[in-house]
């Protein structure tokens, strides 16, 4: 298992799974290069990156195969929650290898290369740090993903959204404290994956990665707060929350939803130190790029098969159509009562994340758009095979929530389960080293 975002680079490398672009690249031209070569299926790396000695990742994780390769295992889904159900303690290491710089006073964005993403963004985003500080009370570090905002020189606007940091950061207020905060950018997608999971309360999430790696992260303090961070992360920015002036607004920045996104107001953090690795690397996380996705749907998946497949043996895959940020699933199923079809569309709509179920025989391409709406039109009969159920616990980056996330969902049954409908015709298969001969041909002339 890696243990740092240079290791993971190096297995994936091996591979052929790393695209290096060695020419020279402007800041506001990466984002357009992100979505045009993410769905090459290769990570992305930009070696020569206009004013900035650092270089940059993007597309992390093109596939879920990546995780196979992670976690050495042919069932990364299953492996990944077995891991996460164990903790491991944290390895403390004497970190002396960081390059040291002052940010106080300076412009941030003048040593990293902040992204801005969309076109409507209200300013570049820091959109895959991990953020760490201290509860007050029992001396845990909280950890997460949250966006950040880049509000002119030092200062960065942080969306403190979800637990445990919400709650560490009413705790410093009410104690009318600075809350110290520590910033890690550039870590693998095993502890990236581990900071957005809930974990119970008291728990540090890098013990989690821990269970999922099978041995403890090695972690270090920082030198100004001394918060417990990754020692293996790339860049680490160390500061506080500024709680001495009014939040500001929050965006607009485009989400993983494909839309803009504003908070009404979110805390500043003063980023007084950096520190950083030699060549460091800056990850950059677009939004709507396949990376987020697969992030989402990999977690998903996961769970959906450990539930899913104990209570309906039938099904043969799960698959999550992209750029739905797993919200719309295609499962392949075999021969099965169409009763049982429907309790399985009724139970994977139950999942807060799922808005979207199509049921299709394994006679259909899950990951071929056009098979799957080929079933759907040739095998349902819309007035029985169609299930719609209105105010369903929804995401809340879903544009059409409503009052705390209510949702319309939809499940369709496309199988031939109980209907009476003639066999698929296959095109004959003819002798396929013959085949294959005359296809090499016509493919070498283009």
């Amino acid at each position: 298992m890696v243990s740092s975002l240079k290791e993971y680079l190096e297995l994936v490398k091996a591979k052929n799974w790393v695209l290096t672009i060695k020419e020279k690249v402007y800041r506001e031209d990466i984002p357009a290069l992100i979505e045009k070569l993410s769905w090459e299926g290769k990570i992305l790396l930009f070696e020569n990156v206009n004013g900035y000695s650092c270089r940059l990742v993007a597309n992390l994780v093109p596939s879920h195969d990546v995780f196979k390769e992670l976690f050495d295992t042919e069932n990364p889904y299953e492996f990944f929650i077995k891991g996460v159900q164990k903790t491991e303690k944290k390895i403390y290491v004497s970190e002396k290898k960081l390059k040291h710089i002052t940010i106080s006073g300076k412009n941030l964005i003048d040593s990293i290369p902040i992204l801005k993403h969309y076109e409507k963004d209200s300013a570049p985003f820091i959109t895959a740090g991990v953020v760490s500080s201290v509860d007050p009370d029992s001396g845990i570090v909280g950890r997460g993903i949250h966006r950040m905002e880049y509000r002119g020189k030092n200062l960065l606007g942080v969306a403190l959204l979800n637990p445990p940091l919400t709650t560490i950061y009413q705790k410093y207020k009410a104690l009318g404290q600075r809350m110290p905060i520590a910033i890690t950018i550039g870590v693998d997608p095993a502890l990236f994956i581990s900071m957005a999971l809930k974990v119970p309360p008291g728990t540090d999430k890098l013990e989690v990665a821990g269970g999922l790696r099978g041995q403890g992260v090695e972690v270090m303090t920082t030198p100004q707060s001394g918060i417990e961070v990754p020692a293996g992360g790339e860049l680490l920015l160390e500061g506080y929350v500024d709680d001495t002036t009014k939040g500001k607004k929050d965006g607009p920045l485009g989400e993983i939803s494909g839309y803009y996104f504003s908070l009404q107001e979110t805390p500043t953090i003063v980023v007084e130190h950096m520190y950083h690795r030699d060549a460091p690397i800056y990850h950059a996380l677009l939004p709507t790029s396949p990376e987020g996705d697969r992030y989402l749907t990999f977690v998903s998946r996961a769970h959906l098969e450990e539930n899913a497949k104990k209570l309906f043996s039938f099904i043969v895959n799960i698959t999550f159509v992209p750029k739905t940020f797993g919200s719309s699933l295609v499962v392949s199923v075999k021969t099965s009562e169409k009763f049982k079809i429907r309790n399985l569309i009724l139970f994977l709509l139950s999942f807060p994340m799922i808005k979207k179920v199509v049921i299709v025989d394994d006679d259909v391409n899950a990951d071929d758009p056009y098979d799957v709406e080929w079933a759907i039109i040739t095998r349902c009969k819309a007035d029985e095979d169609f299930i719609i159920i209105n105010k369903l616990q929804g995401q809340p980056i879903d544009p059409t929530v409503q009052d705390v996330y209510g949702v319309t969902k939809v499940g369709i049954n496309a199988t031939i389960q109980g209907k009476s409908i003639e066999e698929r015709a296959k095109v004959i298969s003819g002798n396929a080293n013959r085949i294959k001969t005359v296809m090499s041909k016509i493919n070498g002339r283009h």
